[in-house]
C-alpha cells in the first residue's frame, strides 16, 4: 500500500512542478515582452537625441545642405549607396541621400544616411 502512496506524493508534487513551471514561463515572456518594449523606447530616444546634440560639444544641431559637382546651378545632391541597408517598405534601396548637420558651437558636420524617407532617395530609388 505504501508504494501507491509514494507513487500519488510523487505524481502530485509532479504536477505541481509542471504548474510552477508554466507560471514561471509565463513571467519571463512578460518580462522579456517588457525588456524588448524598454529597449525599442531606449534605442528610439537615443535616435532622436542624435539628430539634435552634438556628440562631441552637446551643441545644437542645424541642417545644412552639402552638394558635390562644379556646376552651381546644377548641384549634385549626395547620396550613398544602401544596399547594406533595409527598406523600410521591404527589399532594398540602391541609394539614399545623405543628411547633413552642422553643430552651432563647434562646427563638426555630422552626416546621416536617410533611409527614412526614400521617396527623395532619386533615382535608383526601390530598385
Amino acid at each position: 500500500m505504501s508504494y501507491r502512496d509514494d507513487r500519488q506524493a510523487l505524481a502530485l508534487q509532479l504536477a505541481e512542478l509542471e504548474r510552477e513551471n508554466e507560471r514561471l514561463r509565463s513571467e519571463i515572456e512578460s518580462f522579456e515582452e517588457r525588456l524588448s518594449r524598454v529597449m525599442n523606447e531606449r534605442q528610439e530616444l537615443q535616435h532622436a537625441r542624435s539628430r539634435r546634440s552634438c556628440v562631441l560639444c552637446r551643441g545644437t544641431l542645424l541642417p545644412v545642405a552639402i552638394f558635390a559637382g562644379h556646376d552651381t546651378r546644377a548641384p549634385l545632391p549626395l547620396s550613398m549607396s544602401t544596399l547594406r541597408f533595409v527598406s523600410p517598405q521591404g527589399g532594398f534601396t540602391h541609394s539614399a541621400p545623405v543628411r547633413s548637420f552642422v553643430c552651432s558651437t563647434c562646427g563638426f558636420i555630422h552626416n546621416f544616411v536617410d533611409i527614412t524617407a526614400p521617396s527623395s532617395a532619386g533615382p535608383g530609388a526601390g530598385e
